[in-house]
């Protein structure tokens, strides 16, 4: 088995003087090809939109299989899969449900994404993996392909994604770019001393309807994670059961 790591303190620096970050994927984009369509462009195996890509397309230098503090969950529809999309629920000393104002970005798409994935039957419960641990991926992106990634989940393009200032300030923290899906930053700490760096909801887990996944989202996330090494196959599928079960 691979070795999977865990996250220091990121104790921040200057954004100016952050070249690369690590890009953690906790979702679909664990599995390479299919994070590649984000960076070079084009409509991943098995996926129903075309993605422009990152201005930059040099692929990720490296990777690393990572256990998180958190919990994963299931809700919205997705667009391209259907059913329920991943979302990660960070511990609350993390700063989960208490967003400082971020860097929303200057493009004509800043703030405005996906405002109909709102947070539909507020209160009715989760479907979260209860161990508190979330299995994730990262990748060694540059700073300017992490915020292209970001810009082109959160249905921007690629220049137009959120700064990154305020969220490589120093510490875990979640930063609020807008009102949609994946339009909260956050901070989870840092790998190798550069701060690692991933995208979420503004909500809680509690407060949003869940939403299984699909079978086919779900092989992509059991993919991703069966190319790292790192966790066998039946660990893999006990810990995305739980997290799909009601």
């Amino acid at each position: 088995m691979n070795e999977v790591r865990t996250l220091e303190p990121w104790v921040g620096a200057p954004g100016s003087a952050v070249d690369r970050v690590w890009y953690v994927s906790y979702g679909s984009n664990m599995r390479l090809a299919r994070f590649l369509a984000y960076v070079r462009g084009g409509r991943a195996e098995g996926g129903a939109l075309e993605h422009p890509g990152c201005r930059d397309p040099e692929p990720p230098r490296a990777w690393a299989a990572l256990e998180l503090r958190g919990r994963l969950y299931f809700a919205t529809e997705s667009r391209i899969w259907g059913g329920g999309r991943a979302f990660l629920e960070p511990p609350d000393e993390a700063g989960g449900g208490r967003t400082a104002p971020g860097d929303s970005g200057t493009g004509p798409g800043a703030g405005q994404a996906d405002l109909d994935d709102g947070r539909p039957g507020l209160g009715v419960g989760r479907i979260a993996a209860r161990t508190g641990r979330v299995f994730a991926r990262a990748y060694d992106v540059s700073r300017e392909q992490f915020a292209d990634v970001a810009a082109q989940e959160m249905y921007r393009a690629p220049g137009d994604g959120p700064g990154l200032e305020t969220v490589l300030a120093g510490g875990e923290r979640a930063v609020r770019c807008g009102p949609g899906r994946y339009e909260t930053l956050l901070c989870l700490g840092a790998l190798d001393g550069r701060p690692a760096l991933t995208f979420t909801a503004p909500w809680r887990a509690a407060e949003v309807a869940p939403n299984p996944p699909s079978e086919r989202y779900l092989a992509q996330l059991a993919g991703g994670l069966g190319e790292t090494g790192a966790w066998s196959a039946a660990g893999i599928r006990a810990y995305l059961a739980a997290a799909a079960a009601v």
